[in-house]
C-alpha cells in the first residue's frame, strides 16, 4: 500500500513541477523583455502584439497552444500559430478586435520539429549515464518561436551538464536535478 502512495505522490510531484515551469516560462515571456542575442533587451518590433488585441490574446495564452505569431500591419491583421487546435484556438480565428482580424492556424512545422526533438531526446535517454528521468518541450517565446527543452535528471553528472544550454536541432537545452528521489520508478519501488 505505501509503495502506491509514494507512486501517487511522485507523479503529483512531478505535474506540479512542470505546472510551476510552465506558469513561470509564461510570466517571463510577458512581463520580462526578452534579450535578443547580443544580450540587448528586445524593442517592439512587427511580432509585437498590437495594443488593440494584446489583451485578448494574453487573457487565453494558457488555452492557445500557441507555437508563435505574426502581425502584418499593413492588413491589421494577427496570425497566431498552434501546436494544436482547440474550441478556444478556434473561436478566436477570424474574430475581429478593435479593426484587427485575428488568424489561427495549425502549425505542422512546429509539431514535426516537436516530434523530431522527442525521438533525439528518448535516443539520449537510452544513455545511461546522461541519467535522464523525464523532458518536457515547447516554445519558449511566440514573438519569436524560440524552442525549448527542460531535461530532468537524477543526478547532474559532467555528461548531462554537457547537454545544458546546447543547441539541438533548433532547440535550447535546460538540464534540471529532478526533485524525485533517484532510483524510485513508476510504482514507487
Amino acid at each position: 500500500m505505501m509503495k502506491k502512495a509514494f507512486a501517487g505522490k511522485r507523479k503529483v510531484l512531478i505535474i506540479g513541477t512542470v505546472f510551476a515551469l510552465v506558469i513561470a516560462g509564461i510570466i517571463a515571456i510577458f512581463v520580462v523583455k526578452q534579450p535578443d542575442e547580443a544580450g540587448n533587451r528586445a524593442e517592439p518590433t512587427e511580432n509585437e502584439l498590437p495594443p488593440e488585441v494584446k489583451p485578448e490574446i494574453e487573457r487565453s495564452i494558457l488555452e492557445l497552444h500557441m507555437t508563435r505569431w505574426s502581425v502584418d500591419t499593413a492588413e491589421k491583421r494577427v496570425d497566431i500559430f498552434v501546436s494544436k487546435l482547440t474550441p478556444e484556438n478556434e473561436r478566436l480565428n477570424g474574430k475581429i478586435i478593435n479593426g484587427w482580424t485575428i488568424n489561427v492556424t495549425y502549425d505542422a512545422e512546429y509539431r514535426k520539429e516537436a516530434e523530431k526533438i522527442n525521438a533525439e531526446i528518448e535516443r539520449l535517454a537510452e544513455r545511461p549515464e546522461l541519467q535522464i528521468g523525464a523532458w518536457m518541450y515547447g516554445i519558449d517565446d511566440p514573438r519569436t518561436g524560440n524552442k525549448r527543452v527542460d531535461i530532468f535528471v537524477g543526478n547532474l553528472t559532467p555528461e548531462n551538464q554537457q547537454l545544458h544550454g546546447k543547441m539541438i536541432d533548433g532547440w535550447e537545452v535546460y538540464v534540471w536535478k529532478s526533485q524525485v528521489p533517484s532510483g524510485v520508478n513508476e510504482t514507487g519501488e
